[in-house]
């Protein structure tokens, strides 16, 4: 009888060990923190460099006479108080000679995307929204007297968000 019993209770653990095997593993959970922070900051990021083609007269190099093309630069703006600024140069950084006497520059930009900006004075601040904000940056070079000389000419506008 004892051989039947000690049989009986390998058939009960066997069962019970498949009838447990069968039923799911309870689900373990656990909560895992994560944190961050986005600082106000603007990033300026160039996209085209701006092209100067002269007028018919030869007194003015600009981005909007035919043949030029602005500038575009990217304003990324994660929020706060930020305005951004179009600083026209004071002269080119290269010229052939004769190019860079007597010359007035003049800077305007507008802008699309999270802010809007029409066509502004490039010393004049703009506020921009959060978001992306893609700038047209014009240039305007102008002779106060005589044609500018044949050569090449190079300068750049120092566009702000501050």
């Amino acid at each position: 009888m004892k051989a039947v019993a000690r049989k009986s209770a390998v058939a009960v653990a066997l069962s019970l060990a498949t009838l447990f095997a069968a039923l799911p593993a309870s689900a373990q959970l656990a909560n895992v923190p994560f944190t961050g922070a986005v600082t106000s900051t603007c990033i300026l990021t160039v996209g085209i460099p701006g092209v100067l083609s002269p007028d018919a007269g030869f007194t003015s190099l600009a981005s909007t006479n035919p043949g030029g093309l602005a500038g575009t630069v990217t304003v990324l703006s994660t929020g706060g108080s930020f305005s951004v600024s179009a600083d026209a140069p004071s002269a080119f950084t290269t010229a052939p000679a004769g190019g860079d006497t007597g010359v007035d520059f003049f800077a305007r930009y507008q802008g699309s995307g999270s802010t809007t900006i029409g066509d502004t004075p490039g010393t004049t601040p703009t506020p921009v929204n959060a978001g992306v904000t893609l700038l047209s940056v014009n240039l305007r070079a102008e002779k106060s007297s005589g044609t500018f000389p044949a050569g090449a000419y190079l300068t750049e506008v120092v566009v702000r968000c501050e």
